[in-house]
């Protein structure tokens, strides 16, 4: 395996850490889940490593969903059998696919002390466009968590007539990394007291701030 161990394997399954019958069958299932990520992820783990410094903890929570789902079924998932994969393991990965498009997948780089302006959308239910909603756009260093920079929507510039937006943030708060943006959108919806309700959508914009 290279980035999950059998530590976080046996307690993700829940299984006694002392309890040592069944390492190569776990090793076997985590061997296979990160495989399947690197697939549809269209990259090795030196990839991973090269932008983003370390693997992203939402992978290595993508993975052990699949180790869970191998351990439950008895089986090790793979591209063949992917009906095994749980929910919610799409959004965690979605981020770190590369687009089969070389220009879109193409990581831009950005030198340290320039603006960075990054467009971004959302598919929304309804018909809904960005500009129907209120959000909230928090854009991070992946490489350093504790550098992000939180935007407000009357701060976004609005494109496409409302269906994007566009945020301008100084690449010398965030520092040098890969970005990602957090939106936080608000829907509306009657069901819930406050008339919206809350969703976190992730995007990867494929942008690097070098030195």
């Amino acid at each position: 395996m290279k980035f999950l161990t059998l530590k976080q394997i046996k307690a993700q399954c829940r299984i006694e850490e002392d309890f040592t019958m069944e390492d190569s069958k776990l090793t076997l299932y985590g061997d296979s889940a990160e495989q399947v990520i690197f697939n549809m992820c269209q990259q090795p783990y030196e990839d991973f490593i090269e932008t983003y410094g370390a693997i992203p903890q939402d992978v290595v929570h993508a993975a052990l969903l699949l180790v869970t789902a191998s351990y439950e079924h008895n089986a090790a998932v793979s591209m063949q059998n992917l009906s095994m994969v749980p929910y919610g393991f799409d959004m965690l990965i979605k981020p770190y696919m590369r687009l089969t498009s070389a220009t879109d997948g193409d990581m831009q780089t950005v030198t340290l002390g320039s603006d960075v302006k990054i467009a971004f959308t959302a598919d929304l239910p309804d018909e809904l466009l960005l500009k129907d909603v209120d959000f909230t756009v928090k854009v991070i260093n992946m490489s350093e968590k504790d550098k992000a920079i939180d935007v407000l929507k009357a701060d976004c510039i609005m494109t496409d007539e409302g269906a994007s937006y566009v945020v301008l943030v100084d690449s010398e708060t965030l520092g040098i990394g890969t970005l990602m943006l957090r939106l936080t959108v608000f829907i509306p919806d009657t069901d819930y007291q406050s008339g919206t309700r809350k969703e976190v959508i992730k995007i990867n914009p494929h942008i690097r701030i070098t030195g």
